[in-house]
C-alpha cells in the first residue's frame, strides 16, 4: 500500500515518503498549474465581475480543492522526514509482529484490508468525479452548441470564440483539473494509511492484555516484562497520534473550512444552474468533509477503546509492584491525544454534522434572499 502511495504521489512530484526527497520538475510543473489557475482566475474573475457578480462564487468553488491541495504539498514537502519516518516504522512494525504467531499475523491482515478497503472507496469517489465531469463536459460539447467549460478560468490573450482558442483553453484546463485531482488524492492516501493504522494499534493492545492476563494467572515471571511492553506501546499509540496529528494539522484545517464554503457556493450555483459539473463537485466536497471526520472519529472510538481495554487487565492478579505501576498508565490514558481542527475542535463525525447544519441554515437562507428578489 505505502508502494502504490508513493507511485500516485510521485505522479504529481510529490513522494515525501522518500528520506531523499527533493522537488523535481513534475513539482515544479503542478506548481505551475496552481500559478496558472489562481492568475487566470483572478484575471477572469475581475474582467467578469463588473458584468456579472455571481461568477465569483462559480470560482470560488474550486479555489477550496485548490487551497487543499497546496497545504497538503506544502505540508508534505516540509514533513517530508517526519512522513518517511513513519512509513519506515510501520513497515518495521508489520515484520516485528507477523513473527509473533498465528493471532497477530490475523490482526495485521486485518489492518491491511481496512485500510485498501478506504483507499479502494476513496479511489473511486475521485475516479467518479473526475470521469463524470470530463464526460459531462465532453458530452454537453458534443450534443449542445454551446461552450462548455472544465473549469472557470480563461487564458488572457486566447479567443474562445476561435475553434483553436477553445481547444486550448479546454485543454488547460484537463490538465490544471487532472493535475490538482491527483494532487488531492496522493494526500488522502498518506491520511488513510497513517490514521487507519489506529485500530491496529488497540487490536495488537488486546493480544498484548490477553498475554498479560494469562501470564499474572500463572504467577509467570515475565508478568512485569509483558506490562511494561503495555506501558510502551501505549506510550507509543499516543506518540504516533501526536506526530500524525503535527502532520496533517493544516491539512485538516483547510479540508474541513474549504469543503464547507466549497459545498455552499456550489449549493447556490446549482439552484441557478450555470455549471453542468456542480452536482459532482458538491458530492466531492461532502465526501470529503466526512471522510477526514470519519477517520477523526475512528481516532477516537480507539482512544476510548485503549481506555477500556488497559481496565481489562487483571491487576488484582498482579503484585504490588506492578499494581503501582498500573495507576500511571491509567492515568495517562485518560487523556487521549485527539486529533483537532485548527488546534480547537475535535476531527469527528459531530463537528461535521454541526458544519452541515450549519450549511443547511446558510442555504435556506440564500433561498429566502432569491425568492424575496424574484
Amino acid at each position: 500500500m505505502i508502494k502504490i502511495v508513493r507511485f500516485i504521489s510521485s505522479l504529481v512530484g510529490a513522494d515525501v515518503a522518500d528520506e531523499n526527497y527533493r522537488i523535481n520538475i513534475v513539482t515544479v510543473l503542478v506548481i505551475l498549474c496552481i500559478i496558472i489557475y489562481f492568475i487566470f482566475t483572478g484575471t477572469t474573475v475581475a474582467s467578469v465581475f463588473a458584468e456579472n457578480w455571481k461568477y465569483l462564487l462559480e470560482a470560488s468553488c474550486m479555489v477550496g480543492s485548490v487551497l487543499q491541495g497546496i497545504t497538503k504539498l506544502i505540508s508534505g514537502v516540509g514533513c517530508t522526514k517526519m512522513i518517511s519516518s513513519i512509513c519506515k516504522e510501520l513497515e518495521n512494525l508489520y515484520q516485528h509482529y507477523e513473527t509473533k504467531g498465528e493471532a497477530y499475523c490475523k490482526v495485521l491482515n486485518e489492518g491491511c484490508e481496512r485500510v485498501w478497503y478506504s483507499i479502494k472507496m476513496v479511489g473511486h469517489i475521485y475516479a467518479a468525479a473526475i470521469y463524470g465531469i470530463l464526460l459531462l463536459t465532453g458530452f454537453l460539447i458534443l450534443t449542445t452548441n454551446e461552450k462548455v467549460y472544465v473549469m472557470h478560468f480563461f487564458i488572457p490573450g486566447v479567443d474562445v470564440e476561435t475553434t483553436y482558442g477553445y481547444l486550448f483553453t479546454l485543454a488547460v484546463h484537463t490538465v490544471v483539473f487532472l493535475a490538482g485531482a491527483f494532487g488531492l488524492f496522493a494526500g488522502d492516501l498518506f491520511f488513510l494509511i497513517f490514521l487507519g493504522q489506529t485500530q491496529l494499534f488497540r487490536d495488537i493492545l488486546v493480544l498484548k492484555v490477553k498475554a498479560l492476563n494469562e501470564a499474572a494467572a500463572e504467577n509467570a515471571k515475565n508478568t512485569e516484562s509483558l506490562l511494561i511492553d503495555i506501558i510502551e506501546w501505549h506510550q507509543y499509540y499516543t506518540d504516533y497520534n501526536k506526530r500524525c496529528n503535527d502532520v496533517f494539522y493544516y491539512i485538516i484545517t483547510m479540508q474541513i473550512v474549504t469543503s464547507g464554503i466549497s459545498i455552499i457556493c456550489t449549493m447556490y450555483i446549482l439552484l441557478m444552474g450555470d455549471w453542468p459539473g456542480a452536482y459532482l463537485y458538491i458530492f466531492v466536497a461532502f465526501c470529503g468533509l466526512y471522510l477526514y471526520c470519519i477517520i477523526g472519529t475512528s481516532t477516537q472510538t480507539c482512544n476510548a477503546e485503549f481506555f477500556d481495554e488497559i481496565y481489562n487487565i487483571n491487576w488484582y492478579e498482579l503484585d504490588v509492584k506492578c499494581q503501582k505501576m498500573m495507576v500511571f498508565i491509567i492515568k495517562k490514558s485518560q487523556s487521549p491525544a485527539e486529533i483537532k481542527i485548527g488546534g480547537v475542535l475535535p476531527l469527528s463525525v459531530q463537528t461535521a454534522l454541526q458544519i452541515t447544519k450549519s450549511i443547511y441554515g446558510l442555504f435556506t437562507m440564500i433561498i429566502g434572499v432569491i425568492e424575496e428578489n424574484n
